[in-house]
């Protein structure tokens, strides 16, 4: 289902669920990232829903909070803050990261594949960029949050690059609205 057309990147609260038939494989990009057998295995097999709510806190700091929960009874939340800082958190799946998300514009991307496919508001606005950077690794994720028309339909979509040493993951994840 398409996203509602009041929704914007500077609101992108709301329920959503991974529409993997749109969507890239994650296989790929959680193998060198060295998740484990059985957690690839659920998000393979395991419808995914993740509930976003975007707020500011008292100090005007901007959230941007993430529960994804599968069907395979695994659940993970974020609490991320787009303000542009470095931060380290330790993530129940990749481990102990170094972060930062933001607002961007797409022509401060520099990256082919991410600033391609948004919809005309990204492309003139912003969209949030998150960088990940495993310290018990050495790979790293760049991803996108923003909004496209996929199939005549807005929808949020999220794209990420991933690499690691020459290894290079290229993956385009396509949520519907839910209801």
């Amino acid at each position: 289902m398409a996203v509602p057309d009041s929704l914007t990147i500077k609101d992108i609260s709301g329920t959503y669920t991974l529409n993997k038939a749109l969507s890239d494989s994650m296989q790929p990009m959680l193998r060198m990232q060295n998740i484990n057998f059985m957690v690839r295995q659920v998000v393979q097999y395991s419808s995914i829903t993740v509930t976003l709510k975007q707020f500011a806190d008292p100090k005007g700091k901007v959230h941007l909070e993430q529960q994804q929960t599968t069907t395979g009874g695994m659940r993970t939340t974020e609490d991320r803050i787009v303000d542009g800082e470095w931060s380290q958190k330790d993530n129940k799946i990749w481990g102990p990261v170094r972060t930062r998300t933001r607002f961007v514009k797409l022509r401060d991307i520099d990256d082919d594949f991410l600033e391609a496919g948004w919809t005309q508001d990204c492309l003139e606005g912003e969209v949030i960029e998150t960088m990940n950077e495993s310290l018990s690794d050495t790979w790293t994720a760049r991803q996108v949050y923003g909004l496209a028309e996929v199939n005549g339909e807005k929808k949020q979509v999220r794209k990420i690059v991933a690499k690691k040493g020459d290894q290079v993951e290229r993956i385009r994840m396509v949520y519907n609205w839910k209801v």
